[in-house]
């Protein structure tokens, strides 16, 4: 088994002087890997998004982490993930926005408005989803929904700075994990093909969701999946048995002309591990990434992790 991340400034970003605004996470054990990628929004209205990208990337890769920590087994860590997809993007949710809130205090201690505001924004990002039981007068109701309206609209304002979209994956011999929101590509090279474990976004697409939305609307547009590691048969349609796993930002696919000429491009990675020759591509992987942002059409930032079944990746030296 072998992990590695890499992020490279866009080409259009150098030129200016800009630096990167993605974030990746990766934390391992020997039963389990944990895989994040945030791609923060070059939009000048985000303008603490790399902030936002190493918070979010963090705080979802560590939550997925620290949940195994909890069960007595693979089997049950599988069955919890499985089955509590919407707790887990709303729990990472209030982690996130609680963590930029911190940030903000810390960043702008001159602004007295938020100082007088945070007590009660902090309080309110640990309870954003939080469901009231029971029949509530008409009166309260209104009340608490005027309330919930006016605290979401004072976080929205601060979100909007730090936006960013995440994606996380959690391997282990037995399943794969994968939640996020926003582009990107999460991705496995299952035999000879390449499949997106999570929906493909559209190709050179300019909007995606991501957490600058509308809380609602944020898990509304979240996606899970989880897939059971099954080798079946050899030629099975249902086998998979992923020899790579990839998150990468939408940077990386954007930088081909085609998806046909982006899924040659990961095959031929897969094939170099496969054969023992990993180890050019980790060598090789900080300069290709500069390449294919600076021949790309869109020259973003390009970021992702790695995980693959084949060990190895280092060239032993000849004695």
């Amino acid at each position: 088994m072998f992990t590695m991340q890499r992020s490279v400034t866009g080409f259009y970003k150098q030129q200016r002087n800009l630096q990167c605004e993605d974030a990746t996470f990766i934390k391992e054990n020997d039963d389990i890997v944990v895989m994040a990628c945030a791609d923060g929004h070059g939009d000048r209205k985000c303008k603490y998004a790399l902030q936002g990208a190493k918070l979010a990337s963090y705080i979802l890769g560590s939550f997925l982490y620290e949940l195994f920590d909890k069960e007595n087994s693979l089997d049950d860590y599988g069955e919890f993930l499985n089955e509590n997809r919407e707790y887990i993007m709303q729990t990472f949710v209030c982690k996130w926005v609680r963590a930029i809130l911190d940030d903000y205090k810390v960043t702008h201690s001159e602004d007295t408005n938020f100082s007088n505001q945070y007590n009660t924004l902090a309080k309110y990002a640990t309870k954003i989803y939080e469901v009231r039981n029971g029949a509530i007068p008409v009166k309260e109701f209104r009340k608490l929904a005027e309330e919930r309206h006016l605290l979401d609209d004072a976080l929205y304002k601060i979100t909007l700075l730090y936006g960013t979209t995440i994606n996380a994956v959690v391997k282990t011999k037995k399943f794969l994990f994968a939640i996020g929101i926003g582009d990107g590509d999460v991705i496995a090279v299952n035999g000879k093909r390449v499949e997106w474990l999570l929906p493909c976004s559209k190709h050179y697409s300019t909007s995606t969701a991501s957490l600058t939305n509308r809380f609602d609307v944020i898990i509304e547009n979240a996606h899970a999946i989880y897939i059971p590691i099954s080798p079946g048969k050899k030629f099975e349609k249902s086998r998979f048995v992923p020899d790579i796993v990839m998150i990468t930002t939408d940077g990386l696919r954007n930088s081909f002309w085609s998806d046909d000429a982006f899924i040659d491009n990961i095959l031929e990675i897969a094939s170099a591990f496969k054969n023992g020759e990993g180890y050019k591509f980790v060598r090789a992987s900080k300069k290709w990434a500069a390449e294919r942002s600076k021949n790309g059409l869109t020259q973003d930032d390009i970021s992702f992790c790695l995980w693959t079944k084949f060990s190895g990746c280092v060239k032993k030296n000849k004695r």
